[in-house]
């Protein structure tokens, strides 16, 4: 097979600043194929020597971990000017996803499946943070980015801890000067927000952040700007939980804090002390939880986000359905076709190792209306054919025009008025 066959990208995941995700296929021979996802530097970044050297070292860290409850990476390669990694992809969603869910129908994570997925954090955390080289030397690699985002919980009911782009170990090309912050603020821990050197510790305080954040539903540290989190991680003032949450006991609450405790050496010294604490926990409160239990609470959250988007489909079809009436008044017949058959176009661009495409799945879906407007879909050609008209035949067309968009958002309005009531 040829190297410009051996992935191609299925759709966009996610995006941020410094790189994006892809679904992607892995394509062998005998018509093997695997699902993956792909992780790309941005193309302005490329020249960047020292994100570089980060995205690398995020890669060659990665390539060492090996876990149930870490996203394995399979690949690392460099095709169209660009960087990219190849991972194991997890079908299902983050835990900042769930947890604005929970938070838009006004509810919380059970108790009981909070402490199991932070269990299983931990677990992922502590493998890698006594991990060896070949040498047997311990690599001393620490996550430094724990939080909701970087945490996947598949449908199967697996939690995985992912990116480890903000990783320090002893394996490192590129050195984190002293005094620089790296993570974001909302979860870094007292002694990194000060910019003095922190260890595996901090990863403990971050599983803390995130059980808060699971058991409350409340963000512990975000202030109303950077500063204000900041200051907020360095005072490291944890509210009393119970006061929150009912459902919390004053023994969690004790587990809590000292997960969360303000100096590292009044904390739990590893992820394995905290998980032991939290599932004695579990065992003393007969509380039973599995990875059947997240299962289907993430199978519920995905079937009726799937229920919203019918819905908002159906609101796209009809604001679709109405802009081609409209705009097809003084203008040529095919222009709302072309708009569409435009959008639709697939744009593969072929390179060595990767194919890079922007169309979905399936090609025949038509292109969402919101793209569109976004120009996400690709040129729109927008010309007007002049025809041969009077100005009394423009009056008209321009008057009945306007009365049919009047009409048209009122319809739209009553609509969406009528999905909100069912």
């Amino acid at each position: 097979m040829a190297n410009d066959e051996k992935y191609q990208i299925i759709r966009k995941l996610d995006a941020g600043g410094m790189a994006e995700v892809y679904e992607g296929v892995a394509q062998g021979i005998q018509g093997f194929k695997k699902k993956i996802a792909i992780k790309r530097v941005l193309p302005h970044l490329v020249e960047n020597e020292k994100f570089i050297a980060m995205f690398l070292d995020e890669a060659r860290i990665s390539l060492h971990l090996s876990h149930a409850n870490i996203v394995q990476v399979f690949d690392i390669g460099k095709a169209g000017g660009t960087y990219f990694i190849v991972m194991e992809y997890v079908e299902g969603l983050n835990l900042k996803n769930i947890l604005n869910y929970l938070k838009e129908n006004k509810r919380v994570l059970p108790i009981e499946q909070s402490i199991f997925i932070a269990i299983e954090m931990c677990r992922g955390l502590s493998y890698a943070h006594s991990l060896r080289n070949n040498e047997g030397e311990k690599l001393n690699i620490v996550h430094r980015d724990v939080s909701p985002p970087n945490v996947l919980i598949s449908k199967q009911g697996e939690v995985k801890i992912v990116d480890f782009g903000l990783a320090k170990a002893n394996s490192q090309l590129e050195a984190t000067a002293p005094g620089v912050v790296k993570g974001k603020y909302a979860y870094l821990c007292p002694q990194s927000a000060t910019g003095t050197p922190v260890d595996l510790r901090m990863d403990v305080f971050g599983c803390g952040i995130v059980l808060y954040e699971m058991l409350t539903g409340k963000r512990l540290f975000l202030g109303k700007n950077d500063l204000e989190t900041i200051e907020n991680v360095r005072a490291a003032n944890i509210p009393y939980l119970p006061e929150i949450n009912s459902d919390v006991t004053p023994d969690l609450d004790s587990i809590l804090r000292k997960a969360l405790a303000k100096e590292p050496e009044n904390r739990f010294q590893t992820c394995d002390a905290l998980a032991e604490s939290l599932a004695g926990y579990l065992f003393s409160h007969r509380l039973k939880v599995t990875s059947f239990d997240l299962q289907r609470f993430v199978q519920s959250i995905l079937n009726n986000s799937d229920e919203k988007k019918k819905r908002t489909s159906f609101i796209d079809d009809f604001i679709k359905e109405e802009l081609s009436v409209f705009t097809s008044i003084g203008r040529d017949n095919n222009w709302s076709e072309s708009l569409l058959e435009e959008g639709a176009k697939s744009a593969i661009i072929s390179h060595p190792e990767i194919v890079w495409s922007n169309r979905g799945e399936n090609d025949s879906q038509p292109v969402n209306l919101e793209h569109m407007l976004e120009g996400n879909s690709g040129e729109i050609r927008t010309s007007f054919q002049q025809k041969d008209q009077d100005s009394n035949d423009f009056r008209k067309n321009f008057i009945l025009g306007l009365m049919l968009a009047i009409g048209s958002i009122g319809i739209i309005f009553a609509a969406a008025w009528f999905l909100n009531l069912i």
